[in-house]
């Protein structure tokens, strides 16, 4: 039941309810959630810890990657769950035309009075962006590759972009309230790499080329009774974000962002792990099509529907709209722990399934559970220490047969 908790919240509101009715739902949901609540297992490091990789990856949405990937971990005198702060630089390009510049900082006990702070800056270049078109039914048709060439699903995208939050936990409750703003600039080419048609220059049919600025300001609740950060075993990560993109910052557009996300975790037995998520998105007003794309959450940004970060083995953002539905469900198993030059490691296989669907316009609460997209297959985490994690995933579906996905980290 508890997992079935978010929906059955969500299923009781009206359907075109809005804001206001999400908002109520989740504050019965916070108010309800009885999880257990375990404290973070606190880190016997001390000082620095630099942990790196040779870029040398493989995504079948981007092709392959060169680059570099860095963490570095302070934890201080030591007792700091997950670090006391940590810097990610990445320096990355694939061969399907991304270039990415990015730094991440985060600081859950850098400040004091409990303050966390994260902030991302990030400079991005792509010249074959994916774009099926809008809904849940939008076409794929492969031969149109051959007859109009390999980018008519493509379009270019450069993309600069500031963020920061600051979140701080409410009394000796397990809930933090998060407020945070940023400022993104983007650019599209229709017509990428003398392409002569594309399907979003179809639709466009001659009209003005969308690009400008979505600069926001955010609000949220996030309730954390995870025992650790990274590879949870036990506990709920749920938030509640509300994003506004206002024309008084100086936005091309004005729309408003909400999304409720909900991820448990249950352990059973002494090495396999149940992890779960349901995410649910709306927005509100006249957003470009590109911002469709993110899919918003408290620790960094992802898009979708489709690829790495959301549904696996479906291709990347293959189904764009303004209502999301995502729920992806993970069975984790820490099959070995090992030392190698004076270091710990650990080995986790998986088994997932991710299903989700869109809607061009308002999200239908009632046809949330209806004409599903689904994506399933496994995968393997190789982790040095707790807290860096290289990560391997084959997903299949029925666009795609085998898709593999090499990066950091786990998906939730």
């Amino acid at each position: 039941m508890r997992l079935l908790l978010p929906i059955v919240i969500l299923l009781q509101q009206k359907e075109g309810a809005g804001l206001r009715s999400t908002l109520v739902g989740v504050m019965v949901l916070l108010v309800f959630l009885s999880v257990p609540i375990g404290a973070q297992q606190k880190s016997d490091q001390t000082g620095w810890e630099l942990n790196g990789l040779p870029a040398i990856n493989y995504d079948s949405d981007e092709g392959f990657g060169y680059g570099i990937l860095l963490e570095a971990y302070n934890y201080g005198e030591g007792g700091y769950a997950p670090y006391r702060f940590t810097l990610q630089p990445t320096v990355k390009f694939t061969t399907k035309g991304r270039r990415e510049f990015t730094l991440f900082f985060d600081a859950p006990h850098l400040l004091s009075n409990q303050w966390r702070f994260d902030g991302s800056l990030r400079s991005e270049r792509q010249i074959a962006s994916p774009y099926y078109g809008l809904g849940n039914t939008s076409i794929y048709d492969r031969a149109l590759q051959d007859t109009e060439g390999q980018y008519y699903y493509r379009f270019g995208r450069t993309r600069t972009q500031a963020t920061m939050n600051l979140q701080r936990q409410v009394g000796d409750l397990p809930v933090r309230f998060l407020i945070g703003s940023g400022a993104t600039h983007t650019n599209v080419e229709l017509l990428p790499e003398n392409a002569t048609r594309t399907l979003l220059s179809q639709g466009l049919l001659g009209g003005d080329v969308p690009g400008g600025w979505s600069n926001h300001l955010r609000v949220g609740l996030v309730w954390d009774t995870r025992d650790r950060e990274t590879g949870p075993r036990r506990g709920t990560w749920s938030e509640f974000l509300v994003q506004a993109v206002p024309d008084f910052l100086g936005s091309e557009s004005q729309y408003v962002r909400w999304t409720l996300a909900d991820r448990r975790y249950f352990p059973l037995g002494d090495r396999l792990t149940f992890a779960n998520r349901f995410l649910v998105q709306g927005v509100e007003g006249s957003a470009p099509f590109y911002d469709l794309f993110i899919v918003q959450t408290s620790f960094k940004q992802e898009e979708g529907l489709g690829g790495a970060k959301t549904l696996r083995g479906i291709p990347k953002n293959r189904y764009v709209g303004k209502g999301l539905f995502l729920w992806n469900a993970e069975l984790r198993w820490r099959a070995h722990e090992f030392a190698m030059a004076g270091k710990s490691f650990h080995l986790v296989f998986s088994g997932f399934l991710d299903s989700g669907r869109v809607w061009e316009t308002d999200l239908k609460v009632g046809q949330i559970l209806s004409d599903l997209q689904t994506g399933y297959g496994g995968g393997v985490r190789v982790g040095m220490g707790e807290n860096f994690i290289v990560a391997v995933d084959v997903g299949h579906s029925v666009e795609a047969t085998a898709p593999i996905y090499i990066g950091l980290g786990y998906l939730y």
